[in-house]
């Protein structure tokens, strides 16, 4: 089963309830997104396993938050590939979020979340 890019239920109540200021901390995920992808590229081209872990829960628990559902779940898969050194995993997750990210934000702003 295929999560959906983002949770709208959930983004459209935060909206209703915070307006504004859910929009600037959704403008900032957004914002802060490619560094974070950045980072995880840095880690896995140095094979930094405990580091691109850090860096896949991070996202995971971001993503999570910001109603990314399909990013944080891949990021948890991502996450679970480096923690156990599961190269094929983690070239497969890698690929997902290189994917996942821009589509993501993309769904964010046709929502006009962001």
């Amino acid at each position: 089963m295929t999560s959906p890019l983002i949770n709208s239920a959930n983004l459209d109540e935060l909206l209703s309830l915070l307006g504004e200021e859910f929009r600037d901390i959704a403008r900032l995920f957004v914002d802060q997104l490619e560094g974070e992808l950045a980072g995880l590229r840095a880690a896995r081209a140095a094979q930094d396993w405990p580091g691109l872990y850090r860096r896949a829960h991070a996202l995971k628990g971001s993503s999570g938050n910001m109603g990314a559902t399909a990013l944080s779940e891949s990021a948890a898969r991502l996450e679970r590939a480096a923690r156990e050194g599961d190269l094929e995993g983690i070239e497969r997750e890698m690929a997902a979020i290189e994917h996942l990210a821009p589509q993501t934000v993309q769904a964010l702003q046709a929502g006009r979340y962001v």
